[in-house]
């Protein structure tokens, strides 16, 4: 169910490739916006190319190319939850949540624009960087509302695309994030994984697509933790 036209590759269980739960909508994207109709018609549009592009989201369904809202735009901008790599939220009359994130999604350079719509709480992920000889483990949990964030997560199409934490280091060799690893969460949403001699850094982030269930796309979810090490 999740990312619009979706870039899909296998997770390993060594090494996750790709995860796409919420929308991935397009790549290296510029001026993204967000329109929402009574009906629940999403309209995400952005720049790429020189040219302006479209996707029209339905409550329910495929994902529509090119497509435009036929009715006004119900939606407001809300500062009703804290969201990562946020670019856009906005919440409907009805109550629900709508957002555009970008960030870069697995191993790729690309930055994914990503879309959800939701109700309630974002999806959450914790972080904690724990000492193990001369490096360090990190653990944590993710989950959505409760549920553990887990197993597969279908595309649009219903390919079921596996669900894993990707894993970056701040002040670790080079200026800026720099992705290292991933890795699937376990049946509770937990994982532990055990960062490279090569890659201790000051700080490290996870990153985690939000799963799709249903009408409900969730959001992607971040967390930082710093070095035990310095």
């Amino acid at each position: 169910m999740r990312r619009a036209l979706v870039v899909t590759a296998a997770v390993s269980l060594a090494a996750p490739a790709a995860a796409s739960a919420s929308i991935t909508v397009a790549t290296n994207v510029e001026r993204p916006a967000l329109r929402v109709d009574a009906k629940g018609n999403a309209e995400v549009s952005w720049s790429a190319g020189g040219r302006r592009q479209s996707l029209l989201v339905p409550p329910t369904g495929r994902f529509l190319p090119g497509g435009r809202l036929s009715g006004p735009d119900v939606s407001r901008p809300t500062t009703a939850v804290s969201l990562p790599y946020r670019r856009v939220l906005r919440r409907t009359p009805d109550g629900r949540l709508w957002a555009l994130q970008t960030w870069q999604v697995a191993f790729s350079k690309a930055v994914e624009l990503r879309f959800s719509r939701w109700r309630g709480a974002p999806t959450q992920i914790t972080l904690a960087a724990m000492l193990s000889g001369r490096t360090e483990v990190l653990q944590g949990r993710a989950t959505f509302q409760g549920r553990a964030v887990t197993g597969t997560s279908p595309t649009n199409a219903g390919t079921p695309i596996l669900l894993a934490g990707f894993f970056d280091c701040s002040g670790c060799g080079a200026p800026g994030w720099i992705r290292w690893g991933a890795k699937r969460t376990a049946a509770n949403g937990t994982f532990a994984i055990t960062v490279p001699l090569s890659r201790r850094g000051s700080q490290y982030r996870v990153s985690i697509a939000g799963p799709n269930l249903g009408a409900t796309l969730a959001p992607d979810a971040a967390a930082i933790a710093h070095s035990v090490l310095r």
